[in-house]
């Protein structure tokens, strides 16, 4: 297990430079001038130029791509033009809300999207297997912002049960509807693996056999079924809550949540571009951990799954 985890890290290296340098240079090519920025227009040439040189804007793009990658390797993401502190510690503020916000819409995917993706493959071919399936299919293409400015107007503006929108004092009421509208389409894709999981193993010659020794439908589905289901489950989960996290930009704007993304559009309106960067990264950073912690609970899940060799693998024989 540890070599693996040793090999796995070694070989996200390159997978994380990449991620850096691009974003490096998606930065460097967007116009405008960041001692402008910070110091205002009717600021001299003098105060200019010595921004620029505190900054390090005046010195070659490789100068700058170097300290760019070592105060990334010292965990500095740089110094923030409009809040004039670091960005570290603008989204170290950030990151607990945001945090939050995906671990809830995860939870409350996985009981909706689950439990709709089991009752979907025991009753196959049914009313109730199309009615899931039709709400997961509405549930995976409905955008959004869309969908939360419509549980806005349901439940704040005409039932008047929850608040619009905001942190508030941080309790559940201001939580809710932000979760459901960020939850809607991972639990469709959680109802439609679990259905297509469950039913394939559902159809597998050790549930025949459960089946023919007289066990119960309901400890076939809790005892010999689920754990099965569960390794291509898992991959959409931690795949999920990457992109919870990654892509709660447009809910935390619409719901006026102070999370990373929220902070990432404020940033993009004044031209902040190191929180925007450091924003990118950090959620770059957060994917490709989320995939690592994939690989190392396969082997959890799945005893037949071996963790030797080039990664994980089913044993054969």
């Amino acid at each position: 297990m540890i070599r693996f985890l040793l090999r796995r890290l070694v070989s996200l290296v390159p997978v994380v430079l990449g991620l850096a340098s691009l974003v490096f240079v998606l930065m460097y090519l967007v116009p405008g001038d960041p001692a402008r920025l910070m110091a205002g227009q009717h600021a001299d040439e003098q105060t200019l130029s010595v921004l620029r040189h505190n900054l390090g804007l005046d010195r070659p793009l490789h100068v700058r791509y170097g300290m760019f990658l070592s105060g990334l390797a010292r965990g500095d993401l740089g110094y923030s033009y409009r809040q004039r502190r670091p960005v570290t510690t603008v989204l170290a503020e950030r990151f607990p809300a945001t945090l939050r916000l995906a671990l809830a819409a995860l939870a409350i995917a996985l009981v909706c999207g689950v439990g709709a993706g089991m009752l979907a493959a025991v009753h196959h071919g049914r009313a109730a297997d199309f009615v899931v399936m039709l709400l997961s299919l509405g549930g995976i293409s409905t955008p959004v912002f869309w969908l939360g400015m419509m549980l806005i107007v349901l439940f704040a503006g005409v039932l008047g049960w929850l608040p619009v929108g905001g942190y508030g004092d941080g309790s559940l009421r201001y939580l809710i509807l932000p979760a459901l509208s960020l939850s809607a389409i991972s639990t469709g894709y959680f109802a439609r693996i679990t259905r297509a999981a469950l039913l394939e193993v559902l159809r597998s010659d050790h549930v025949l056999a459960a089946r023919a020794r007289g066990l119960s439908e309901a400890r076939i589905l809790w005892s010999h079924s689920l754990r099965g289901a569960a390794v291509p489950l898992v991959t959409v989960i931690g795949t999920n809550l990457a992109s919870l996290l990654g892509g709660a930009v447009a809910t935390e704007t619409v719901f006026a949540w102070p999370g990373v993304g929220r902070a990432i559009y404020d940033a993009i309106l004044v031209r902040d571009l190191p929180v925007v960067e450091g924003g990118v990264i950090l959620l770059a950073f957060l994917f490709v951990g989320s995939n690592l912690l994939i690989d190392l609970l396969y082997a959890w899940i799945d005893p037949r799954i071996r963790l030797d060799g080039g990664g994980p693998r089913e044993a054969t024989g």
